[in-house]
């Protein structure tokens, strides 16, 4: 058996009477908590009725019958969030029935919702209403609202409605139950009557979903993907088992085993303020229900024009915006418009690139050739096109860009941070002397803000440098890290090249699921998101963080050093074998013993949390990649 949370329609539903009916038949099974009250508290009410219950203290209570929120406010209070509700949660050895107040859209604090709660709760649902006229309306908006949600039963109470029943269970595909209250005024003996002719002694019937989430049946998930999946960056003959993650929520993957893992690592670098981040959740539920996919060539639609708009509005109001599904193809649509570019100016001789040693931009052969790193591209190498690979130094770089006069199309950099090369990190005067270079010698520039992207404090990395990119790639953070998509911006002065009439002169160029308008409806409600200031307060928060408890481990025996940036930290390792070095796999299995989710870069073990990370998970992701700092 497990613990489950009643939730109601409305505030009249019936959730206290399903509770009394519920606990006269299964008083030794399950405990009654409701965090918050208002008004005659319904725990006095259960105790009362149901005298054998174990019946915990709510968290807050309040006198006036009205919302919490409005409640606390008239009474000088402060309301409990939803981090203090969960930490108030009551250790018990039985499972728990937690009644909330209300209904899923009711306010729980001034500026959030009851429904993030119970997300939050992650527990399955028992949503209970009035089988008075409306019933079904009533049921299937509340529904919605519990997008989500595992529900595993509605309960209607009252005068029974088959039509009701019927008419919830076709549109839902759950299991309706109807319950009556006895007549007359309430009492033990009369509940414990109703309660034994209602449940017939099994909870499972309420309590247990009939549409198991994966998580219910993943037995043997891990060896039918071992049979049939590929994984990236996985041998075939890895040893470990992938993680069967089924469900998370803000810095939380949660495991079919019942295991909860810190998400260190943002799911590789992708998701930014937290796991289902309800603004974002609302934002594709809403597009879901408008329009779920369209070509984009000749064709347009409001969240992609918004999307564009915002994030020109952050780089070049002037520019152009393309869309395309990844880092990957941001990158290639850049070296094919500043090749192009140069076409169009009659210099068809620039076909050379410079990239940086260390750097990496993608898996696709045009992001491999200016990557050209030798172990993860070395077997491709035959098939890469000619690129050259400098330090990063503004004067190797004007060496080879002089050397290379009237042959360069444009220099690629990961801004202040090189990611999957090792979490190399350059200073913001180190990229403005690189950017003045290539300007300089009248080479194109290129920002590959694939991981940098909403990570270093600001929305772009470059503009730590006040440097102003020819071309700008994004990705991973465009939707928060929820879909994929990615985009190129084009400043001014490139889209200027491809403005004529000149039909043999447009940018052929164009993917199946470009501007998908469910990745840029939550692209738009991201950027809403970031121009706010309080994503930037996080990020300070966990940079100061990492400062305060990650940087003395510069001067620990086998560290080599410690690098930060913005939320992004890595430990070098001083041991040998690069990428292939054997402590990797440990680091990772070691970490999640301790529940943490690493991915070392082979010495590098690096961390970049989601913006929402407590600093009680902070404390554990330091605990975890510290505790390696005297390997050797």
């Amino acid at each position: 058996m497990n613990s489950f949370v009643v939730v109601g329609t409305d505030t009249d539903a019936g959730k206290t009477a399903f509770s009394l009916l519920f606990l006269s038949a299964f008083t030794k099974e399950f405990d009654y908590w409701k965090p918050v009250e208002t008004g005659d508290p319904d725990s006095l009410r259960v105790r009362r009725l149901v005298p054998n219950a174990t019946v915990h203290e709510p968290l807050a209570r309040f006198t006036e019958p009205v919302a919490p929120a409005l409640a606390a406010k008239r009474e000088g209070r402060v309301m409990p969030g939803v981090a203090e509700i969960l930490a108030a949660v009551p250790h018990t050895t039985r499972p728990l029935l937690i009644e909330t107040f209300g209904g899923p859209l009711s306010p729980l604090t001034e500026t959030v919702l009851q429904i993030e709660l119970i997300r939050a709760f992650g527990l399955p649902v028992v949503l209970v209403a009035s089988s008075a006229v409306g019933a079904v309306g009533r049921v299937l908006a509340t529904l919605r609202a519990l997008a989500g949600v595992e529900v595993s039963a509605v309960v209607l109470l009252g005068d029974r409605d088959e039509f009701a029943e019927t008419q919830i269970g076709k549109h839902s595909g759950l299991r309706v139950t109807s319950l009556q209250m006895p007549d007359g005024e309430w009492a033990p003996e009369s509940l414990r009557e109703e309660a034994t002719t209602s449940f017939s002694g099994d909870p499972s019937g309420v309590t247990n979903p009939a549409r198991p989430r994966w998580g219910r049946r993943l037995t043997d998930v891990v060896q039918r993907d071992r049979t049939a999946v590929w994984h990236p960056y996985t041998s075939l003959a890895d040893p470990a088992d992938p993680l069967p993650v089924v469900s998370a929520e803000r810095e939380f993957l949660h495991l079919a085993d019942g295991r909860t893992l810190i998400d260190a690592i943002s799911s590789w670098w992708t998701i930014l303020h937290g796991h289902r981040h309800p603004p974002l959740i609302d934002a594709l539920t809403q597009a879901a229900h408008t329009l779920d996919h369209v070509l984009f060539a000749g064709v347009t639609h409001p969240p992609a024009v918004e999307l564009a708009e915002l994030m020109l509005a952050s780089s070049f109001p002037t520019g152009r915006v393309f869309f395309s599904d990844n880092g990957s193809t941001a990158v290639e649509v850049a070296l094919k418009m500043a090749y192009q570019f140069w076409c169009h100016r009659g210099e068809p001789g620039r076909t050379l690139f410079v990239g940086f040693e260390n750097g990496y931009h993608g898996d696709t052969f045009g992001a491999m050739a200016v990557g050209r790193d030798p172990l993860f591209f070395g077997t491709f190498e035959p098939l890469l096109f000619r690129a050259l690979q400098v330090p990063v130094c503004a004067e190797r770089l004007d060496t080879a860009l002089r050397a290379n006069a009237g042959k360069v199309a444009a220099v690629i950099l990961e801004p202040l941070v090189q990611g999957a090369g090792g979490m190399r990190m350059h200073t913001p005067q180190e990229l403005r002397d690189i950017f003045e270079v290539t300007k300089r010698r009248g080479v194109l520039f290129i920002a590959d803000e694939v991981m940098t992207g909403c990570r270093t404090g600001r929305l772009w990395a470059h503009s730590h440098a006040g440097i102003a990119p020819d071309l700008i790639c994004a990705a991973k953070t465009i939707a928060g890290g929820m879909l994929p998509i990615s985009a190129t911006l084009a400043s001014p002065e490139i889209v200027a090249a491809f403005n004529t009439p000149d039909r043999a002169k447009t940018f052929f160029h164009g993917h199946s699921f470009t501007a998908n308008p469910l990745a840029c409806a939550v692209g738009v409600a991201n950027w809403r998101l970031l121009a706010q200031p309080e994503w930037q307060a996080n990020a300070a928060r966990i940079e100061a963080f990492w400062q305060t408890h990650l940087m003395p481990l510069r001067t620990q025996p086998g560290v080599k050093d410690v690098r930060i940036c913005g939320t992004i930290a890595a430990i070098e390792l001083d041991v040998s074998g690069g990428y292939l070095a054997e402590i990797g796999p440990h680091i990772r299995q070691r970490s999640i013993e301790r529940g943490v989710l690493l991915r070392p870069l082979g010495s590098v073990v690096y961390a970049m949390p989601p913006l929402c990370t407590s600093d009680e998970s902070l404390y554990r992701i330091v605990e975890a990649a510290g505790s390696f700092a005297g390997y050797n």
